[in-house]
């Protein structure tokens, strides 16, 4: 088993470190979130002649894009039949679209900045082993023919167990994402924009001109795009309409002669994720799946090992050299926010709710972005739009979603799943105590320290639950996630959890 939780992508490239922004400073755009759309965004600008400023919490290309399992695909699971289900058969066929559109404009990126990031083109297979299950794989089968979208249905594929049946989209692709990144990071270097690391935003004050504060300095730019992963702002009440999910992957070596050419994903359960990568003279297997609800699952160390038993199970893989976890955010009707804020605010963007399925979403999400800066229209800008009513059939999801989250303000407060006296803690082990409006998170360190903050989100106010397997405190009702000693490792939260003696 791994030591640590890395991931491949980011334990086989350099780390970076540019200067946190330390001044006040003036600039044509803001771009908030070092992640694959805060990059990409930054760079169409910058190559068109604006001046523009990236700014990131902690390290570029440190988030959801260096924790992945880098997929560069329109085939989203079986998507298209619930979405033509929800929103009828001319928005997924624009959803297909606008992804096989961020799929090429992705790779032509690759192109034209000569970046060296292990690209090569998979078909991507969606499948199912039950048999009961095949039907699902035949009508989205039909959906996509309906859309104009190139699949064909097969039974047999390269993984080393049998399905019932896949679905396969051809000239697809993989790739490594911190590679692809960092190289068009430096595009955008050298285009001349410039980009601020461990500088969080923390206030934005609207305007003709948007300031956006950070600890020891300032951004003003006449546009400014939120693309945090989730916003640390909610001008659009976005809050309700986007729930975090975590999900989890591991890498490991395999006898080659099982290794499988393609890219999988199965639509029934367990839903695991598949696909090699190249390391040098060897190909490495990557699984990834066990996603679930933020801060509402306890036993994460259980997580990495239902995937480290899967894997020994179907292609024998003895250890994980690598184990990591990532998050995303869903939005109730599926589909991504991407544009303008919220009415009346013509120069506020922001970008969240992928869904899982960043790299195109977020690729043709950025251009849209960038076209509505540039004052040219986007063909995708009403399938986004963050301002959307949820339809009837999202408000369900709707209602339900946000029950959970009222079930945890309130619940968590009377009976909190993790309760037990913090002096009772032995090393490694983690509890919330003191119930009510002051409840007190705690966790022993293997020295035997004693490490006590506050047990309440620094965002609205939810209780934090032990993250065991990454050693974070995680809010359940937005995804804010703190490190052990109330530090904030991943936002909508901008400030820290207070120290508790």
């Amino acid at each position: 088993m791994s030591e640590t939780n890395t991931s491949y992508w980011i334990a086989s490239t350099t780390k970076t470190n540019h200067h946190s922004l330390d001044t006040d400073i003036e600039v044509d755009a803001t771009v908030v979130g070092g992640g694959l759309v805060g990059v990409t965004t930054a760079y169409l600008l910058q190559s068109e002649g604006l001046e523009v400023a990236l700014i990131e919490r902690d390290r570029v290309l440190n988030g959801a894009t260096g924790n992945t399992t880098a997929k560069i695909t329109w085939g989203h699971g079986l998507i298209y039949q619930r979405l033509e289900e929800k929103h009828g058969t001319d928005t997924a066929r624009l959803y297909g679209r606008a992804n096989a559109e961020g799929l090429d404009l992705l790779t032509r990126l690759v192109d034209e900045s000569g970046i060296e990031c292990d690209l090569d083109r998979k078909s991507n297979f969606v499948y199912v082993e039950s048999a009961s299950e095949l039907d699902s794989i035949q009508r989205e089968a039909r959906v996509c023919d309906r859309m104009g979208m190139p699949v064909r249905v097969v039974t047999e594929t390269t993984l080393p167990y049998p399905v019932a049946g896949a679905i396969e989209a051809l000239d697809q692709a993989q790739f490594h994402p911190r590679k692809y990144g960092l190289g068009l990071l430096r595009a955008f270097l050298a285009a001349g924009g410039s980009v601020y690391e461990r500088s969080p935003a923390t206030e934005l004050h609207e305007g003709d001109r948007c300031t956006v504060k950070t600890p020891r300095g300032s951004v003003t730019a006449s546009n400014f795009v939120v693309a945090t992963h989730y916003p640390f702002i909610d001008r659009a009440l976005l809050f309700p309409r986007v729930h975090p999910k975590r999900s989890y992957a591991i890498a490991g070596v395999v006898d080659p002669s099982v290794l499988p050419d393609g890219m999988f994903i199965s639509s029934d359960e367990p839903t695991r994720s598949i696909r090699t990568i190249p390391d040098g003279d060897r190909v490495l297997l990557m699984v990834g799946g066990e996603g679930h609800a933020v801060g509402q699952k306890y036993d994460t160390d259980a997580c990495y090992a239902g995937l480290e038993d899967w894997a020994r199970e179907r292609f024998g893989m003895t250890e994980a050299s690598y184990r990591w976890s990532t998050q995303d955010g869903v939005s109730v009707d599926t589909i991504p926010f991407i544009g303008r804020y919220r009415d009346g605010v013509e120069n506020v963007y922001v970008a969240t709710a992928f869904g899982k399925w960043g790299f195109t979403n977020g690729t043709i999400g950025s251009k849209l972005i960038a076209d509505d800066i540039l004052g040219r229209e986007n063909a995708y800008a009403d399938l986004y739009n963050p301002r959307r009513l949820p339809l009837r059939a999202s408000v369900e999801k709707l209602l339900t979603e946000n029950a959970k989250v009222a079930v945890h303000f309130f619940g968590d407060r009377a009976r909190h799943p993790q309760r037990r006296s913090l002096e009772s803690l032995q090393p490694g082990e983690a509890a919330v105590d003191g119930m009510g409006l002051s409840p007190v998170a705690g966790y022993r360190d293997p020295a035997g320290e004693l490490h006590k903050v506050s047990a309440v989100c620094t965002h609205l106010g939810c209780v934090v639950a032990w993250n065991a397997a990454e050693k974070t405190w995680d809010c359940p009702c937005h995804g804010s996630r703190f490190a052990h000693d109330g530090h904030v490792v991943q936002g909508p939260a901008v400030r820290d959890l207070e120290r508790r003696d």
